[in-house]
Formats: structure tokens, C-alpha cells, sequence
């Protein structure tokens, strides 16, 4: 007798609505760990010091995790462990977060500092703790700072994650140009990223219990895969040259 295969919930509802609703709530769990573990690591480094290889370290995992998944339904096989991060443990993510410390920072510490600053003078200056004639001009330059090195901050975590091998000042400049090359991926980011802000502000457990899980989620997606994609599309015109 032929023994019948048991459908999952997805499978059952199918490919509308409701299966896109079983799709993003299996994604749940998942976003609050990856926010947990990226909420660690952060407070580990003292914040400003712990963003950034935390980020990289945890795109690094979600990259592996998607490929095998990737590479499980077209052959009907996963490949065996690789020594890659999200095989390693708790043990093997402090290893790989303390190896990224210094590289991850150097990579985006300019854009951070850049973007923190700004931001802090923003929020100086709607408190109206900055001189009068800062409004609102000022106000608006420091505006786009922050916005520019948050972006440029993406682009470089998620650069240093694909391409560690890239020499830091290429990787600052290839950050910087970043929403020059990839328009299409920087604007589906940065809307996202505010989308994710805004629901977080008004449903305040997604904000505290899935927000660095989501960001560092929507930079791997959207960033880190077309930077992959414009990697690959390089080195194969190199070749073909």
C-alpha cells in the first residue's frame, strides 16, 4: 500500500491569503530569535561597538540557512555541514562575532558614527535644545545624514557579509555608492525598514521582541542577495572579457 503524504498547514491552505498568513507566522519564532541573539551580541560589544559584527554574523547564518533550504528543494537533499556559522552553535556565533568586531567596524563605523550623530542633532533639535537659526535648515541636513548613513550602513554590513574578502576602503566606497547601484534594493529597504518602524511603534511587542530580528531579516533579503547577484554578474563579464 502506498503510504500517502501527510500535507502541511501550507500546503492545505494553498497559495492564497491564508497560506501567505501560515508563511509569515511560521516566520515568528524565528524573527524573535534572531532578534534576541542580535540584541546580545549588540549589548556584548557595548552597542555602538556590537551592531555591526552582530549584523554581519547573523546575515551570514540566515544566507547559509537559505541556501541549504534552497538547495533541499531542488535536489531533495541537504548537503552536509559545511563548518559554516549556523552549525556551529552559541560557541561557534561568539567565535565568529568576535572575529567580525574589528573588520564589521571598520567596514561601517564611518557611516554609523556619520548616522548617529546626525540623528542626535535631529532629535536635539525638535526637543529645541539647538540654537534657533540650526531650524530649519540644519534640521533638515542632519535629517538626511542620518538617513544617509543608515542606508550606507546597510549596504556596507551587507556587503561585508557577502564579499568579506573586499578591501575595506572598496567596501566603504562600494557602500557609499550603494544606492547608486542598487536603487531598486535600497528603496524596498528603506521602505520596509519604515514600515517595520511604524508597526513597531504602534504594536509594541513586535517593536521589542522582533525588531533587530526583522532588520537584520530585511537587510540579508533585499541588500545582502543584490549585492550577491551584483558580484556574480561581475566576476561572470570579467570572465567573458
Amino acid at each position: 500500500m502506498t503510504q500517502q503524504h501527510a500535507a502541511t498547514p501550507a500546503e492545505t491552505l494553498g497559495g492564497g491569503t491564508a497560506g501567505t498568513v501560515m508563511t509569515v507566522l511560521a516566520w515568528v519564532p524565528r524573527l524573535v530569535l534572531l532578534h534576541l541573539a542580535w540584541l546580545a551580541l549588540t549589548l556584548l560589544g557595548g552597542v555602538l561597538l556590537g551592531a555591526a559584527p552582530a549584523t554581519v554574523v547573523l546575515i551570514r547564518i540566515l544566507r547559509e540557512r537559505g541556501e541549504r533550504a534552497a538547495e533541499a528543494a531542488g535536489e531533495g537533499a541537504v548537503r552536509g555541514a559545511d563548518g559554516g556559522v549556523a552549525d556551529s552553535g552559541w560557541s561557534g556565533l561568539l567565535v565568529a562575532w568576535r572575529a567580525e568586531l574589528g573588520p564589521a567596524n571598520r567596514v561601517a563605523g564611518p557611516f554609523l558614527l556619520i548616522g548617529a550623530a546626525a540623528a542626535l542633532n535631529v532629535l536635539l533639535g525638535i526637543a529645541g535644545l539647538l540654537p534657533t537659526w540650526f531650524v530649519p535648515a540644519g534640521l533638515i541636513v542632519a535629517a538626511l545624514l542620518a538617513l544617509l548613513g543608515a542606508v550606507c550602513s546597510a549596504h556596507a554590513l551587507a556587503l561585508r557579509a557577502v564579499h568579506p574578502q573586499l578591501p575595506f576602503p572598496a567596501a566603504r566606497t562600494a557602500a557609499l555608492t550603494g544606492p547608486l547601484l542598487l536603487p531598486g534594493a535600497t528603496l524596498s529597504w528603506m521602505i520596509t525598514i519604515a514600515a517595520a518602524a511604524v508597526i513597531s511603534g504602534i504594536i509594541m511587542p513586535v517593536g521589542l521582541l522582533m525588531s533587530g530580528g526583522i532588520g537584520v531579516t530585511v537587510t540579508a533579503v533585499l541588500l545582502a542577495r543584490a549585492w550577491e547577484r551584483r558580484i556574480v554578474d561581475a566576476r561572470q563579464t570579467v570572465a567573458a572579457a
